[in-house]
């Protein structure tokens, strides 16, 4: 009864602490953006923060399988965000002298701020079948989604707020708190099992062994075929290209901006509460949720693309969430229950390489389509992939409605 107890509470500690750290790196990310603007003046160096975020976990994920073979989960997601903390401190400090000829050690921060977050992510994600029962893993995903979505939604406006009441430094210093009550959270998490090294594995196997796992699981890799098309698609829903569909396609202002993002995000709130409640029909068909939510996908897609009515633009960005968030915690569980522990942690370094790559290369394809072809255009190309998604789904449904056909590691 003991283990059970200390499993739900190092579950606690692992949840309020990925929310916490997840609060920190959007209010960061808020003050970084106000910072570099007021001393540049320009947007171009705004938008490299989320260009070197991005290929700075890239290459982090491909590097993490050495770390993940050579530590325990607990260990690396500890030191990991204790690094962050430390590196964030440093930043906070030199925000309060900060001039354009310091740019570039404010761009070497965000990068290995970034890049100790890409060990962090496959380590938390991997550690969570560890923490609960597997029969509730559905319901814990969702939840795990529902905080992320709040977060999501209380972050942005309120930093916004802050960031005009309070100031950008002090903001930092507020980041720098939560980073490091993140910290103290997961030093508090006990793993049970301990994983010894795999001393006589080469770095090269080790780099390989998640790709590996992906590649000799056919629903494995069925889902990942499905991931980068998807991660394609989602290219239509980053902020410059909704800007233009605001503008062009519904003749509206910036503030229809904002309400289209928010209806986005209220709408996967809502659907990870529903999938919370109804856990157990979604635990009886995961593969299911997986086909038909890919299927919802793309009428909602045509749909929003192809509307010049803004309300109901606005109501179909709220349906999105349902099969978005239905579709990701399936996956997210099949995942899961794909390996154990530090082998499943090198899946979803693997994995997650794959999709920043895929949304790195589709924000600038998306966004020459939108500028050569036109914002509608773009929305037929993400509901093109959507349906070739679809039917590697339906040419692999029987693995997807199956278990793994990978033996549990």
């Amino acid at each position: 009864m003991s283990i059970i107890v200390g499993k739900q509470t190092s579950f606690r500690f692992l949840w309020f602490g990925q929310m916490f750290a997840n609060l920190g790196d959007i209010l960061y990310i808020v003050c970084l953006i106000k910072l570099i603007f007021d001393a540049t003046g320009s947007v171009t160096y705004m938008s490299l923060v989320p260009f070197f975020n991005t290929i700075s976990a890239l290459i982090s994920g491909l590097l993490a399988p050495l770390v993940i073979n050579k530590y325990r989960l607990k260990s690396i997601l500890f030191y990991s965000q204790s690094g962050k903390t430390i590196l964030l401190f440093v930043l906070t400090i030199s925000a309060a002298t900060f001039k354009m000829g310091g740019l570039f050690w404010i761009y070497l921060l965000i990068c290995l701020i970034s890049f100790l977050d890409g060990w962090a992510s496959p380590a938390r994600n991997a550690m969570v079948p560890s923490l609960v029962e597997e029969g509730k893993l559905v319901k814990t995903n969702s939840l795990l989604s529902i905080s992320d979505q709040i977060v999501q939604l209380v972050a942005w406006p309120i930093g916004s707020i802050l960031l005009v009441s309070l100031g950008a430094g002090n903001i930092l210093w507020l980041t720098f708190s939560l980073y490091f009550i993140s910290t103290a959270l997961m030093g508090l998490i006990e793993q049970a099992v301990h994983i010894q090294a795999q001393e006589d594995q080469t770095r090269l196997d080790a780099l390989k062994e998640g790709w590996g796992i992906i590649w000799k699981s056919k629903q494995l890799r069925t889902i990942s075929y499905m991931n980068i098309l998807e991660t394609f698609a989602n290219g239509v829903w980053i902020a410059a290209i909704l800007f233009v569909y605001v503008s062009e396609a519904l003749n509206k202002g910036e503030n229809w901006w904002g309400f289209i993002n928010g209806s986005f995000f209220a709408g996967m709130l809502f659907a990870g509460l529903l999938i919370y409640r109804f856990s157990y029909l979604v635990e009886r068909n995961l593969g299911k949720t997986i086909l038909w939510s890919t299927f919802s996908l793309i009428a909602i897609t045509l749909m929003f693309g192809m509307t010049s009515i803004p309300w109901f633009a606005l109501f179909v960005s709220f349906m999105f969430g349902l099969p978005q968030m239905a579709r990701d915690v399936a996956e997210t569980t099949i995942i899961q229950k794909s390996a154990r522990e530090q082998l499943l942690a090198k899946v979803y370094s693997a994995r997650g390489t794959l999709v920043f790559a895929a949304f790195g290369i589709s924000s600038l394809v998306m966004g020459w389509i939108t500028d050569e072809f036109g914002v509608r255009t773009t929305f037929k190309v993400a509901a093109a992939l959507f349906i070739c998604s679809f039917f590697i789904a339906l040419r692999g449904r029987r693995y997807l409605f199956g278990e793994s056909n990978m033996e549990r590691n």
